[in-house]
């Protein structure tokens, strides 16, 4: 697992500004596919261990992409994943608010164990995660992603 010590950000261009700027827009939207496929694109143009933030970012999606779909399993394994890819993690990373993620991760974990298999459906929806970011000087504006992307 990465250590504190070994915490970088990653040599971002303008393609992974704009693909991190997405994924933030689709996840907080609960596009929850959309913003996972966004950021793998980041994900594949790097190496490890830098893109293990990036990674996390993948399984927090995936976490509530199979709460929509129901899965206990998934949701509980994503969830634990995102957790510990998050350790070394805090304050802002990427522009991503670190510790808001970290502290909805704890909330899901709880809520998830608190509902079980049996009731996901009960899981209280108040608590997904919406990811504080601020992209910082540079990046496209959410209107001109919709606009390059066509609106969706």
């Amino acid at each position: 697992m990465l250590k504190a010590e070994d915490v970088v950000e990653l040599p971002m261009t303008d393609e992974d500004r704009r693909d991190m700027a997405r994924g933030v827009e689709l996840f907080n939207r609960g596009a929850f596919w959309e913003s996972h496929e966004a950021w793998e694109q980041i994900w594949l143009r790097h190496a490890e261990p830098s893109r293990v933030f990036i990674q996390a970012l993948i399984q927090l999606a995936a976490a509530y992409h199979q709460l929509h779909r129901g899965i206990h399993h998934g949701v509980v394994k994503h969830l634990n994943n995102v957790a510990l890819k998050l350790g070394p993690f805090s304050g802002r990373f990427l522009g991503v608010d670190v510790d808001g993620v970290k502290e909805a991760v704890d909330r899901g974990q709880a809520e998830i164990d608190r509902v079980g298999a049996a009731e996901i459906e009960k899981f209280d929806r108040a608590l997904v995660c919406k990811i504080a970011f601020d992209p910082g000087p540079g990046l496209l504006d959410g209107s001109r992603l919709r606009e390059r992307d066509g609106a969706r």
